[in-house]
């Protein structure tokens, strides 16, 4: 290993770009952005773990993203999975991007734990879903929280809107592939989305391709969805 540019992503000493599969940690200071809450902390857990600059690299079923990073698992020496201790600690959260789900089992449950104990980013409010009408939700990763009050089924997409112009895409073919119930049920139905938010005008949308990113409240494993009564925690 060369160098570790944040919570999730390195370079090896080959030159070749490493982003971790399976999980999203906070964010460093970017152009004019502050870091966000504990990103200096992911990056120096990370750091922590590949003390000796060594790790086992096991590339993901689809090997690259967008930017050309190669997606992959990383291990320590002795076997300890490098995304599952950060997700324990509460330095990331899981991301599902198929189809590299190969290890959500182990990473939901090392989420759940955490989350359940308030670790890291699951004991401050700047994590807490946000409500779809806030106007903040201009970009970056983001857990968002509403009603589903109109469900268009194109051709293409499917988009699941929300108020105030935000909205959640999938993929025909994605829901096709990935999703066992019916889009219909989405309908009025309360979720969390968690993704990525672009921003065009006033309008924000999330794309995902795999169901554990959409959660329905009152249907799904209760994970970011308020408990009940409770509006502002994601936890139950």
């Amino acid at each position: 290993m060369s160098r570790v540019i944040d919570g999730d992503t390195l370079v090896l000493d080959t030159g070749e770009k490493i982003r971790l599969a399976g999980i999203n940690s906070p964010e460093l200071a970017k152009k004019n952005l502050p870091a966000e809450p504990l990103a200096n902390e992911a990056k120096s857990a990370l750091e922590g773990l590949l003390v000796d600059g060594r790790a086992q690299v096991e590339v993901a079923q689809e090997a690259k993203d967008r930017y050309g990073r190669t997606l992959a698992y990383l291990f320590t020496p002795d076997g300890q999975s490098v995304q599952r201790r950060l997700l324990l600690d509460g330095l990331a959260s899981v991301v599902v991007i198929s189809p590299n789900d190969r290890y959500l089992r182990e990473y939901t449950a090392a989420e759940d734990k955490a989350r359940k104990l308030r670790r890291g980013i699951w004991s401050l409010s700047f994590y807490r879903p946000r409500s779809s009408v806030i106007e903040s939700i201009a970009g970056g990763y983001a857990f968002v929280h509403g009603t589903i009050e109109k469900v268009e089924l194109g051709d293409t997409w499917f988009m699941f809107k929300l108020k105030a112009g935000f909205s959640i895409g999938v993929l025909r073919a994605d829901w096709q592939t990935n999703f066992d119930y019916s889009p219909w049920q989405l309908e009025h139905a309360e979720v969390v989305v968690r993704g990525w938010a672009s921003r065009r005008g006033t309008s924000s949308r999330v794309v995902v391709d795999h169901p554990f990113m959409l959660e329905r409240c009152g249907s799904d494993t209760p994970r970011l969805c308020p408990a009940k009564g409770d509006l502002t925690s994601p936890t139950q």
